[in-house]
């Protein structure tokens, strides 16, 4: 048995109106998020990108359905992955109902800060989800505030404002992001960036045609067949291999890691 105790959050607690209106096209973003369950090596490659930084107590911060709590549950002593979904939660209760240092809880990081701090999390992950908030520097100062002195916060989110299109339209997003961005929105709310870079520079291509140029509406994973997600997870190992050999100058995404000062 966990030695944790459970985050104590009844449904009651949570506005469930405003919980609605926060997400307009849950059962849309469920279906993208269970056909990206199956690119396990594509969480494994986000995962490898913040290998220095995860620690053992970890809060997965708009978890979705797990897919990330998938690739760290093995090797941490704890993980909180909260959503607002209560589609998400009622699969992630499921998926995890066997692993004892894994919880799941619906939870408005708006709104209970104070309970998630005390948790003494040394890493936060908040993996695509910044973009889809529109006041994003009060969510990253959220999180700056969980995550105990000298913890990190790792960050992940769509790069490249010249690609949003009709795809971000259909994911419901504010922005995407470029490095100097991100970096001043950390730095605003006392973080240290340690590490700052783009990932994924095989998919810029594909998703300018899809998002710019065919203005496709719909999230990304969904104007993929499900051979195509097979042919990507294939071939992950030449996509990394590219990321390697380019830097990358420009990405799909960026990625952050961050400190939380310890004083």
């Amino acid at each position: 048995m966990s030695t944790n105790p459970p985050v104590s959050i009844s449904p009651e607690e949570l506005d469930q109106d405003h919980v609605a209106r926060k997400l307009p096209h849950e059962e849309e973003h469920l279906e993208a998020l269970r056909r990206m369950a199956g690119m396990a090596p594509y969480y494994a490659w986000v995962r490898d990108q913040f290998e220095p930084w995860i620690g053992q107590r970890i809060l997965d911060a708009g978890c979705g359905v797990g897919n990330f709590i998938n690739q760290v549950a093995d090797r941490c002593e704890y993980v909180l992955g909260v959503d607002l979904s209560p589609l998400n939660l009622e699969i992630l209760n499921r998926h995890f109902a066997e692993r004892p240092n894994v919880e799941a809880q619906q939870i408005d990081l708006d709104e209970h800060v104070d309970l998630l701090a005390a948790k003494e999390f040394d890493t936060v992950v908040c993996l695509d989800v910044l973009e889809h908030i529109e006041d994003d520097s009060t969510l990253l100062s959220s999180l700056a505030r969980i995550v105990k002195p000298g913890g990190h916060v790792l960050i992940k989110v769509p790069a490249c404002q010249w690609l949003f299109g009709s795809v971000d339209v259909a994911s419901d997003h504010y922005r995407r992001y470029n490095r100097p961005m991100l970096r001043q929105r950390a730095e605003a709310v006392g973080l240290e960036v340690l590490s700052l870079r783009y990932m994924n520079i095989a998919g810029v291509v594909p998703y300018f045609i899809k998002s710019r140029v065919l203005k496709k509406p719909a999230n990304f994973s969904r104007t993929f067949t499900q051979k195509q997600l097979d042919r990507i997870v294939r071939l992950m190992p030449w996509i990394r291999r590219l990321d390697r050999l380019t830097g990358p100058f420009v990405g799909q995404s960026v990625v952050m890691a961050a400190r939380r000062p310890a004083s």
